[in-house]
């Protein structure tokens, strides 16, 4: 157990009184918070007691930390310079989208028609051999799709699987 002298004490007080937390005053004396708030309770003329802030006062001062950070993000994005040049600014390349090989689906007696002039109710399948870069006059098939679909049937059929039941492997 320590005694504490009255100058230690009012050397503590005085931080209190600066507006430093009990924590913060503990960890300059090397000890722990209860000992300092012990000290305080039983030094209630040296050691003001704090007063609680109303909730309208604690929702101001949120309010105001909320304002303060807005501005130092929008300082911050103000900051910034915009690319003056062409070798300043960003580079954005595309990347091309590269067609599969389906070529080999076309049907037989069927024309195609551009990717663009398919409608709703046309087939999109794309026929193109493969590498080569789609766009809106991308050859399709354009046969009629029942409602809902994307695929007339006959490529409805090979795009995708019937649904299969699997057995558990355990």
């Amino acid at each position: 157990m320590r005694y504490w002298d009255r100058q230690a004490i009012e050397a503590m007080a005085a931080m209190r009184r600066d507006g430093k937390a009990l924590t913060a005053i503990a960890a300059a004396w090397g000890v722990s918070r209860m000992v300092v708030a012990g000290i305080a309770r039983r030094n209630p003329d040296l050691f003001p007691v704090r007063e609680r802030k109303t909730e309208a006062e604690k929702a101001a001062a949120i309010e105001a930390e909320r304002k303060a950070k807005a501005a130092r993000l929008l300082a911050k994005r103000k900051k910034k310079p915009a690319p003056t040049t062409a070798i300043d600014a960003p580079i954005r390349r595309q990347v091309p989208i590269e067609a599969y090989d389906t070529q080999h689906m076309q049907l037989p007696g069927s024309p195609t028609v551009p990717f663009i002039d398919c409608g709703e109710f046309r087939c999109r399948l794309v026929l193109t051999p493969g590498g080569e870069r789609l766009g809106p006059d991308a050859p399709c098939c354009g046969r009629p799709v029942a409602e809902g679909a994307a695929y007339c049937p006959e490529h409805q059929k090979l795009m995708y699987r019937p649904y299969e039941r699997r057995t558990p492997a355990w």
